[in-house]
């Protein structure tokens, strides 16, 4: 009798979720395998073959590897309602047999709206306690697709948040970045990323905004990110996040540090122009960076390394404005003066008057303001403006 699955619904899917299992490979077991699919490679079968080279005997595929890891993604997490639909696989050390493994996995990613997900698989030789298998793994639930019913052709029917365009924003648990969700999702389905912090309350638990972790200096987010859309069709991403703003001159201040600006206003960009070119609809789309006054308009040397990263960012959107042209892609940036929340929350009331008196329309900048300029960008009145950077000055020189 075939074993049963695992039968976890969509809404049961959370990241941090776990299963695992263990079994023997033996002989039989690689042998079996090499007979279904045609790999006799001595390496595998071969005693006396394996045993002169410099693996010193025969160790198990690679592929039966990511079968395991397809047993615990089609059997125990998510089992019944899985759809494999990608695989990714490093295999860090052989596997000889016969042997005992564990074979662990984790949901890293999870998107309810889109039924998109990640699952890493590790495979450990249990008697050396050796990972032989690291496997990433995404997937798709079919089960919302078996639930649907027809909707009558002469019932209106309103639109659902799924039918809105996507918009992906970056840094949005940030007072500018919380306030462009707050706005964007009037009118667009938007997924919000955090990191350290969270969506305000008015925010969290929306239908219309889907939160994804996201730490940008963890190697894979990009993969991670991409799973998490599936086969969502982007309209636009609004690059928000940033890593805060540290003082000091560029003599004064480590290089990591520098380096972390640079990325995020560079690396990081370029990562989410590709991501967005891959998932763009055929009607084109949007690409946002938010910048700052402090970049090539007014460059601040108390916080250099910030300076040099939002500057680096506005020569990286002029140049990906051109790449991204050929697939109706606009690339622009928005760079307003001294906005009193985020990075600049602890201003005293002193800063605050200063800034707008040396404004000349007499006020600050607000988070409005930046959501308003995002807004116009992505309509269709500003689809012939690419390459520009949009400073929020007040007129201020």
């Amino acid at each position: 009798m075939q074993p049963t699955p695992n039968h976890y619904d969509a809404d049961d899917l959370a990241v941090g979720m776990t299963a695992q299992f263990e079994r023997d490979i033996g002989e039989a077991d690689v042998a079996d395998f090499a007979a279904g699919s045609g790999d006799f490679n001595p390496l595998h079968v071969d005693r006396t073959y394996a045993e002169g080279t410099n693996f010193a005997g025969r160790i198990v595929h690679g592929a039966f590897q990511i079968g395991l890891a397809s047993a615990l993604i089609g059997m125990h997490l998510p089992g019944r309602n899985v759809l494999l639909g990608s695989v990714d696989a490093r295999f860090p050390g052989p596997l000889h047999y016969p042997a005992r493994v564990r074979v662990d996995g984790q949901i890293t990613a999870w998107n309810r709206q889109t039924l998109g997900g990640r699952l890493s698989v590790t495979v450990t030789e249990l008697a050396g306690d050796t990972v032989t298998a690291r496997i990433g793994m995404g997937f798709s639930m079919h089960e919302q697709v078996q639930r649907e019913q027809p909707q009558p052709v002469d019932a209106p029917c309103a639109a659902l948040p799924d039918a809105l365009p996507v918009v992906l924003v970056t840094g949005a648990s940030g007072g500018i970045g919380s306030q462009l969700v707050r706005s964007l999702s009037q009118h667009y389905r938007v997924v919000a990323t955090v990191n350290r912090g969270r969506l305000p309350d008015d925010l969290a638990g929306r239908d219309d905004v889907q939160t994804v972790p996201l730490d940008f200096e963890r190697p894979g987010w990009q993969d991670a990110l991409a799973e998490t859309l599936a086969s969502d069709r982007l309209f636009a991403i609004v690059h928000c996040a940033w890593p805060g703003m540290p003082r000091g001159g560029l003599l004064d201040v480590p290089q990591d540090v520098i380096q972390r600006q640079l990325a995020f206003g560079t690396v990081h960009l370029t990562e989410l122009a590709k991501l967005l070119g891959r998932h763009v609809a055929d009607g084109g789309g949007r690409l946002i960076a938010v910048g700052s006054t402090a970049g090539v308009r007014n460059p601040t040397p108390a916080a250099a390394a910030y300076s040099l990263g939002k500057a680096a960012l506005e020569q990286t959107v002029r140049l990906l404005a051109c790449e991204l042209a050929s697939k109706r892609v606009t690339v622009n940036a928005v760079c307003p003066g001294f906005v009193p929340v985020g990075m600049n929350q602890q201003a005293d009331d002193r800063r605050k008057k200063l800034e707008a008196a040396h404004t000349p329309l007499g006020r600050l900048c607000d988070p409005d303001d930046v959501a308003a300029t995002v807004r116009w960008l992505l309509r269709d009145e500003s689809s012939f403006v690419s390459g520009q950077i949009v400073a929020l000055t007040g007129a201020r020189l």
